[in-house]
């Protein structure tokens, strides 16, 4: 048996790091593990501001000592805002930032996580700007008698401040149960290391040793190469010796009536117990893993006057697939009978073959329902999903990482027992949009919202112009993929270019309706980035039974899109007269005229920068840097100093209008939101009047007579306390 495969673990899982970046990029998109935007305060070296960063997907790679994962993320598009020393604005600015730490278990509660914890130690970060960034910022920081290594740094440390003060930590599991019990099917403890493959296949993994009991073995370090077949997403390997001896062994002697001490591990016979299924003994019984199957001998014997009989058997067990279900088989017993008679004993009198016959069949029918019940209806249940539906089932007692939700069995081999897998994610990118439209005449297509109309909009993402071509709108763009347009996950389509601007005519198939089973069917296949900047996958064909009809599917993701907002704040410059008054509900006020001045910073994200902005104050469009605009209560004044806005009032007046602000970044996306100001220029304060102590009504009552007798016993209890003090 292949006892070394496990490293002495009950249990072991390794999981690609292709499979790993699959699940980051999903749960990216998703908005889960790492945000796709993060504005990060600057406050080191003297320099002070804010670095605003659109983050493209991250990428794992685990060419690092064990146990340490990398994590690189690009960024584009984003942009330096400093305020001090002085008051500049940087970008366009991309490159990557990268991360390295160790990943480990941490236990919480009753069960246990696999984590990069970003406080636990210091991790490696490094930024490197890109050389169109280093090139903005060569002469800024030559200015400043700075290198670019140093600007790297100086990010770098604001970075890791961010990592551990704010992020902390980013898990790689969901919480995984850990029980300290005697079901030998749920974990105990789990180990986790990193596979580093140096060779030209680069086959690096991240594996998991789980030990289901407390007294179980295993040493992680002993796992050095990846198991996962060659294009493989994962594999869970159960050792044999766990298998028979933890999980088989108990079943059977239960099966057979018997105690488990009859059993050695990992599973075979030590005394001689009544044969099941018929008369005599079963002096042997032994399961192994032999190759690719579990192979079963034993021994059974019967006596009687004149006669005695031995039988030797050997069946195999078989574990399968079936319709991405396990299936468990046993050959046809092989039966080795051997009789002793006396001379006067006839054979025919004696039936044996239906005694052992008997027999084997029980033996048969107790080791195949004890590995049912342990592989197939206990270890895997809750690991495996329907292979034709993919709804998930009991969520696993293993780790499959950071979104891992269960498994779609593509293979299983015995010895020791793997399960080669597709891994189903937990969590999916939300669908906005879905549908499908069919036209021979001309007609938009907004796939952010589903629209439909006959003349091209602004929100317009694909155009078909009949007989000429299907055109990207706008800021939209798209890129055709030999993917089939069921397997195109949102994944694949964000790591298209998504640059081209139309389909030609030519490459739209002319076809048969796929309702025509035996006729041939094509389509084109693309991906599309909206003018919104949410994924869509989208398929066309023209009906060559309807004139050329052009027929169009998609779906559109419901991924981060750009955003404005404006964020506000007011302090009061100065302060007039103040009047002091009471109302009719006793409450106290102080009222004066104020000058107010308001602080408005407009806040765009996912947009490319540099952005353009421009802000419109009632109804007037703010050009200048600085200046005023006359208002019906009187002079409003403004600054611009980036993307901040500052207004004045005048002492008492009142200021009620809208402010807008409009935002056009890099690509030409244009964005704008509105606010509403009403800010009144007579500041009145008031709090309810409260009396400052209680006051209470006494009202005196005669003693009864009982107890005025009562009164000095209270003198003379004091007069003896004061005698103690002066004792002592």
């Amino acid at each position: 048996m292949g006892l070394d495969r496990t490293a002495g673990f009950d249990m072991l899982v390794q999981i690609s790091e292709n499979e790993i970046n699959n699940q980051l990029a999903t749960a990216f998109l998703a908005g889960d593990i790492i945000p796709p935007s993060m504005v990060v305060p600057i406050n080191t070296g003297g320099v002070s501001g804010n670095a605003d960063i659109i983050f493209n997907t991250p990428i794992a790679d685990l060419d690092r000592p064990r146990a340490q994962m990398g994590i690189t993320i690009p960024f584009a598009n984003s942009q330096l805002d400093i305020t001090t020393p002085l008051s500049i604005t940087l970008s366009p600015l991309g490159g990557t930032i990268t991360i390295v730490d160790s990943i480990g278990m941490v236990t919480e509660g009753s069960t246990q996580i696999c984590r990069m914890d970003f406080t636990s130690g210091a991790p490696t970060v490094n930024v490197d700007f890109d050389a169109a960034s280093e090139v903005l910022l060569g002469p800024l920081l030559a200015a400043a008698g700075l290198t670019i290594a140093q600007a790297q740094n100086m990010m770098a440390g604001v970075v890791l401040n961010e990592l551990q003060t704010n992020i902390r930590e980013i898990d790689l599991t969901p919480p995984i149960g850990v029980f300290d019990d005697t079901d030998t099917t749920q974990p105990f403890d789990i180990n986790v290391t990193t596979v580093n493959d140096t060779s030209a296949a680069d086959r690096d993994c991240i594996t998991f040793g789980v030990r289901m009991m407390s007294d179980g073995g295993g040493n992680i370090n002993n796992i050095t190469s990846s198991m996962i077949p060659p294009g493989g997403q994962s594999l869970v390997m159960m050792s044999n010796f766990w298998l028979l001896a933890r999980v088989m062994r108990p079943r059977i002697a239960t099966s057979l009536g018997r105690p488990v001490t009859d059993f050695d591990t990992p599973l075979r016979l030590n005394r001689s117990i009544p044969a099941p299924g018929g008369q005599g003994r079963l002096r042997a019984l032994e399961a192994r893993v032999i190759g690719n199957r579990i192979a079963v001998t034993g021994r059974a014997t019967d006596s009687g006057t004149g006669w005695s009989a031995e039988s030797n058997f050997t069946f195999f067990i078989d574990i399968g697939l079936s319709g991405g279900a396990i299936t468990v088989t046993a050959t046809t017993p092989s039966v080795d009978t051997d009789v002793d008679l006396e001379w006067w004993v006839w054979l025919a009198s004696l039936g044996l073959g239906a005694l052992f016959g008997g027999i084997v069949g029980a033996i048969v029918a107790a080791i195949v329902l004890a590995i049912v019940e342990a592989v197939a209806e206990g270890i895997a249940n809750g690991l495996i999903t329907d292979g034709i539906t993919g709804a998930l089932g009991s969520l696993p007692a293993i780790p499959l990482g950071p979104i891992g939700g269960g498994l779609t069995l593509d293979n299983i081999i015995l010895d020791d027992l793997e399960l080669r897998s597709s891994i189903v994610h937990s969590l999916s990118v939300p669908i906005k949009t879905q549908g499908s439209f069919r036209s021979n005449n001309n007609f938009a297509l907004d796939l952010d919202t589903g629209v439909i109309s006959s003349n091209t909009r602004v929100s317009s993402d694909l155009v078909w112009l009949a007989n000429q071509r299907l055109e990207a709108h706008a800021s939209a763009g798209l890129t055709t993929t030999g993917v089939s347009y069921r397997s195109l996950t949102p994944v694949q389509v964000s790591r298209m270019p998504l640059t081209s601007s139309y389909l030609p005519l030519a490459a739209i198939p002319f076809t048969f309706p796929p309702s025509h089973w035996f006729l041939p069917h094509n389509e084109v296949v693309f991906g599309v980035k909206t003018s919104e900047g949410r994924f869509a996958k989208v398929r066309a064909w023209r009906d060559l039974t309807d004139g050329g009809e052009l027929n169009i599917d998609w779906i559109t993701f419901d991924t981060a899109v750009a955003s404005l907002d404006i964020a506000t704040r007011w302090r009061v410059l100065e302060r007039g007269e103040v009047t002091e008054y009471i109302t009719d509900d006793c409450s106290f006020c102080r009222s004066s005229p104020v000058s107010r001045c308001g602080i408005f910073e407009a806040w765009p994200r996912l947009m490319a920068f540099p952005v353009d902005m421009e802000w419109c104050l009632c109804g007037h469009v703010l050009e200048d840097e600085h200046g005023e605009i006359e208002y019906e209560s009187g002079t409003i004044s403004y600054k611009k100093v980036g993307r901040r806005l500052y207004l004045e009032t005048e002492l008492g007046q009142d200021f009620k209008c809208e402010l807008c602000v409009s935002a056009i970044d890099a690509r030409g996306r244009e964005l704008f939101t509105c606010i509403e100001i009403n800010q009144p220029g007579i500041d009145e304060q008031c709090r309810k009047c409260s009396d400052k102590a209680p006051q209470y009504d006494i009202n005196f009552l005669d003693v009864k007579p009982e107890l005025a007798q009562w009164r000095k016993l209270i003198p003379y209890k004091i007069a003896e306390q004061q005698e103690e003090d002066v004792i002592y």
